[in-house]
């Protein structure tokens, strides 16, 4: 074999390895009816492969830069901590519109952090069709760590890829490792040995119910509405003129 292309392979082997050992995430999101909601996430990695970007400060300011310049997040926070070897990395966010969300990995935000984030943060579609929400995920950790499918399943062992969704109403079908609370909530586990193969998808159909402020919008201007109409016709006619002559 070309000792080129095996000294290439096996560097792609230790870059994989050693970025394989940062993911181990764990997201959370909560929906509302209205498309509201909020998130929590947390990320663990080596605090060696934090330092390559600057270490606590700069993993910071990277985070601080991205929720800035995100229009779709409205509220957030987010810390950085090292204990030991161990970089952890947690946000907290809101937002006003899921829709809006999901376009974040398309975002400028999120290209000016490094590669890997793009196909980590995944691309999401959506499509509504009458009243019923279309949602998938597709995350791709094989793209952002080169090489790591060529890696022993033992080194991948206890690494996981979690996503957990809580929705508003019950779910009419997804492809979840697990569904609790009466299909309200949607549970992703997948392990990373799987997920270096091919891209993990995360996919959901749901009824959006009517929020309640959108009923009032619309049904309080036709209950005036019909309360004019009625008005009107329960006024009485003017009696006629006792002089008048009728025809």
């Amino acid at each position: 074999m070309n000792p080129p292309r095996i000294a290439a392979r096996l560097l792609l082997l230790v870059i994989a390895g050693f970025l394989v050992s940062c993911i181990d995430s764990r997201e959370e999101f909560w929906l509302e009816a209205n498309g509201s909601g909020r998130a929590e996430i947390t990320c663990s990695l080596p605090a060696a492969a934090a330092r390559l970007h600057g270490g606590n400060v700069g993993i910071d300011h990277m985070v601080a830069t991205f929720l800035r310049e995100t229009p779709a997040i409205t509220r957030s926070s987010h810390a950085v901590r090292t204990e030991g070897e161990r970089t952890t990395v947690t946000l907290k966010l809101a937002f006003d519109s899921a829709m809006d969300l999901a376009e974040i990995a398309s975002s400028p935000a999120i290209a000016r952090l490094p590669g890997a984030a793009t196909h980590l943060a995944g691309e999401v579609t959506t499509k509504l069709s009458g009243r019923t929400l279309h949602l998938k995920r597709s995350v791709s950790p094989g793209k952002a760590l080169p090489g790591a499918a060529f890696l022993p399943a033992s080194q991948l062992d206890g690494f996981r890829l979690v996503t957990i969704m809580h929705l508003p109403a019950a779910v009419k079908e997804s492809n979840a490792t697990r569904v609790e609370n009466g299909g309200r909530t949607l549970v992703w586990e997948t392990p990373m040995a799987l997920a270096v193969i091919s891209p993990v998808v995360n996919r959901f159909q749901i009824d959006i119910p009517i929020p309640w402020t959108l009923i009032s919008c619309i049904t309080i201007p036709l209950t005036l509405a019909c309360g004019v109409v009625i008005l009107r016709l329960r006024k009485p006619t003017s009696k006629p003129d006792p002089g008048q002559v009728t025809p």
